[in-house]
């Protein structure tokens, strides 16, 4: 079995508890934990504009970023791309404080493959619902 591209918090099909194990497994995807990840609002947008801008302090990456995005949630957004080895934070403190973040190679080969799925997008090669769904 592959392991999932990010366990930071997503239970895996090992963590399913006794009442649900009698139940049907449900087919598994092994890029489910990672879409679940990424999928959390501005999480791509984040990914995007680091990968687009290079190394970026928080002020700096949130102008970079859509207006609605709150400083709190940019923050925890930040602290959950760490975790799973997406962005590195890097602190060049001195007298005044000063934190830049940037891709990993983990981060960009995420952005690499965000980029191939709007490829497929813009070729019309998949077809979205106005819901944002591929019609059933």
């Amino acid at each position: 079995m592959r392991k999932p591209l990010v366990t930071a918090g997503i239970p895996v099909v090992e963590d399913i508890s006794a009442e649900t194990a009698d139940a049907a497994p449900a087919a598994e995807c092994a890029a489910d934990g990672f879409l679940k990840f990424i999928s959390q609002e501005w999480m791509s947008h984040i990914v995007l504009a680091l990968a687009r801008h290079g190394s970026l302090r928080f002020g700096g990456l949130r102008r970079h970023l859509p207006p609605g995005v709150s400083a709190r949630v940019l923050s925890a957004r930040l602290k959950a791309l760490q975790a799973a080895g997406y962005v590195d934070r890097h602190d060049l403190s001195g007298r005044v404080l000063h934190v830049e973040y940037s891709l990993t190679a983990a981060g960009h080969a995420v952005d690499a493959a965000l980029a191939r799925s709007e490829q497929l997008l813009a070729g019309g090669r998949v077809s979205l619902g106005p819901s944002g769904r591929a019609p059933s």
